[in-house]
């Protein structure tokens, strides 16, 4: 049994199976709807958010776990025995959840704790996790595998799209994407992550084109003829994920593993029902080897 505690946020959305099978520690997030406040993926599924979200004035908010939360995991996690936690978080530009982390981190001054922020959000953190999770598995030790995190950070690629950019407006989580704002009709935004924050890329019409460029897009970052974990995400877009993975499946990107995987209700709050996305790394860093 690994030494290595690895903590996660709720918006990774990693599967309850995942999670039992690699003792994650998940700490989640907070979810405003009205006069509720909901725990990410805990309170609230996927399902029944975005089932909600269309009919929600005002638009739901949301909060990070507090340090309070991380310290009683932390804790908790080297009561249990692990000599060292690697706690893996969505991008600190976007959310105050790399620094709650960070602050019970420091409460904790003899704990060998890495905080890792992923500078993306979503299936990328999923997919570090899944790369630490492996490391740990075939007995890597603790600065082994904080390397292959970081080093999962950097090789990871994300591209997504929008069916508005009203709630990434709303919410202040655009940057570079605001100039996309209010020319949207027949527009399809694509986005990804630049120095932690969510900026433009360009701007396509109709949403098959925008799957086609996404491909596209992620055939040009990635290695040649090399497998990858592909992860595609959607909110509340099911059959449009589907669609994107036949196109992924017909394109030039080498696939190791495919997965479709919901966005978790706190970046669906942020994103808006429709929106879909494509996350992938390499096999050779997702396999955890070092």
């Amino acid at each position: 049994m690994s030494t290595i505690a690895i903590v996660s946020d709720s918006t990774a959305n990693l599967g309850n199976v995942f999670v039992r099978e690699h003792g994650i520690w998940m700490v989640p997030l907070y979810l405003r709807i009205g006069d509720s406040t909901y725990r990410d993926g805990v309170d609230i599924t996927p399902s029944q958010f975005y089932e909600r979200l269309p009919q929600c004035n005002p638009l739901p908010t949301t909060s990070q776990p507090s340090v309070g939360d991380f310290t009683t995991v932390y804790r908790q996690a080297l009561e249990g025995g692990a000599e060292g936690i690697i706690s893996v978080h969505l991008s600190s530009e976007i959310s105050g959840t790399v620094n709650s982390a960070r602050l019970a981190a420091e409460q904790l001054p003899d704990a060998a704790i890495e905080i890792v922020d992923t500078r993306c959000a979503a299936a990328a953190q999923q997919i570090v996790i899944e790369a630490v999770a492996h490391a740990a598995a075939q007995g890597a030790g603790f600065e082994a595998a904080c390397a292959v995190a970081h080093e999962a950070v950097a090789a990871q690629r994300t591209v997504f799209t929008v069916d508005t950019l009203e709630y990434l407006y709303k919410g202040g989580r655009i940057g570079g994407a605001a100039a996309l704002f209010g020319s949207l009709l027949q527009v399809k935004p694509l986005l990804h992550f630049e120095d932690g924050r969510i900026t433009a890329l360009e701007r396509v019409r109709k949403a098959i084109r925008a799957m086609e460029r996404m491909v596209e897009i992620m055939e040009g970052w990635l290695p040649a003829d090399a497998p990858n974990r592909v992860l595609i995400m959607q909110a509340a877009c099911p059959e449009r994920a589907e669609t994107l993975e036949a196109v992924v499946r017909r394109s030039r990107i080498g696939i190791g593993e495919l997965e479709i995987v919901p966005l978790s209700p706190v970046i669906g709050a942020h994103v808006g029902n429709g929106t879909l996305g494509l996350c992938c790394l390499p096999m050779s860093v997702w396999s955890g080897k070092v």
